[in-house]
């Protein structure tokens, strides 16, 4: 699974999830660890990656599924 972890994880789940062979990501690896939260959503949507999260605030995000990856 491409996973992309927030920057209020730790890297260590980064390193966890890949041991257990994930294909992981963490957004500090690409320098966003203060970005905005439409440019996190936005990397994991453009890399095909599961955005995981404890920033309540992506629940206000509706991705149009349809028009974005079909």
């Amino acid at each position: 699974m491409r996973l992309l972890p927030d920057e209020n994880l730790s890297p260590v789940l980064s390193s966890f999830l890949t041991e257990a062979g994930h294909d992981v990501v963490h957004v500090r690896d690409r320098g966003l660890a203060s970005a905005a939260d439409e440019v996190v959503l936005t990397l994991a949507a453009d890399e095909n990656r599961v955005l995981i999260s404890a920033d309540t605030d992506f629940g206000g995000f509706l991705i149009d599924v349809e028009n974005r990856f079909g």
